[in-house]
């Protein structure tokens, strides 16, 4: 039979009478329609085969978010999300959304609906290997002990004991089951023992092909908000090369050296070429640029 399941005859939220079937659940795994929520509320429709498969998407009640609005998140269209429902005697009304239910950590970016429930008893298919049990995998994802934020595609921040790693571009671009070793933005803070004594010092570590310190003040100024591809690139293009403050210090002690011992042998002659003066012409000044790292 195409309708052997219980079905709910009205999806209206303010409907007195109970519903036509009698639900003895709380917890249900529905399907996300729609996240489209006029007030910005975080409401969305989701569609519960065992409850509403006679209502069309329209007409089905909204869930509103378990999460606080001090964490942002939402799922997308086509996933699973798990649906509290808060009075069983009408199951059409109240309904509290979780999720989106992700079955592994390779499945961040969208798990769908097939394959979400992988990891549970009411599985349609057979989870896919563990992040594990690849080599060129470990350190894409967080490790069982640590604390983290996972973005849905290539993004996390990850708390340990005493560090704080920030990254964007931790796995390959097309693979997520392999390291990015190349070049991953990363921020690094950690509070460590130092090497020679117990004493413990903190440090962090910025890793990026390029970086830009600015101040709004700075000149040229540069827009401080909605940064597009164009305005970072402008950023690099336009804004001054960070100095290597070793170069920097070697350069002047060369040219100090040769101004206190520069020799003329003549008056209006050029001064000998002796070996300070080709310290002095051998300095290559572009060395000294960090063109990768600009300020303003």
């Amino acid at each position: 039979m195409p309708y052997d399941k219980p079905i709910l005859n009205t999806s209206d939220p303010y409907k007195k009478e109970g519903s036509t079937i009698k639900v003895s659940r709380t917890i249900y795994y529905g399907e996300v329609v729609s996240t489209d929520d006029p007030s910005d509320g975080g409401r969305i429709k989701v569609k519960i085969l065992d409850l509403d498969n006679r209502t069309g998407n329209a007409d089905l009640p909204w869930c509103y978010p378990l999460v606080p609005k001090f964490l942002h998140i939402f799922p997308k269209v086509g996933e699973y999300v798990r649906i509290l429902i808060e009075d069983i005697k009408y199951p059409e009304r109240s309904r509290y959304w979780e999720g989106p239910v992700i079955s592994q950590p390779q499945k961040i970016e969208f798990d769908s609906i097939y394959t979400a429930l992988s990891t549970t008893n009411m599985a349609l298919t057979a989870p896919q290997p563990a992040v594990s049990t690849y080599p060129d995998a470990d350190g894409v994802y967080p490790l069982k002990e640590d604390i983290a934020i996972v973005g849905r595609v290539n993004t996390d921040v990850i708390l340990r004991i005493n560090e704080v790693h920030i990254r964007a571009g931790k796995h390959e671009d097309g693979d997520v089951l392999k390291l990015n070793v190349k070049n991953p933005a990363t921020i690094s803070m950690i509070f460590e023992p130092k090497q020679t004594s117990e004493d413990y010092y903190s440090n962090t570590i910025m890793l990026s092909d390029k970086i830009a310190i600015l101040s709004h003040d700075g000149i040229p100024k540069f827009k401080a908000a909605r940064l597009t591809p164009e305005d970072r690139a402008r950023i690099f293009e336009e804004g001054h090369p960070l100095g290597r403050a070793d170069l920097i210090v070697d350069a002047f002690n060369a040219l100090r050296t040769a101004i206190i011992n520069h020799i003329h042998p003549y008056s209006n002659l050029p001064a000998d070429k002796n070996s300070i003066i080709k310290d002095l012409e051998s300095i290559n000044f572009e060395a000294i640029l960090q063109k990768n790292i600009v300020i303003n």
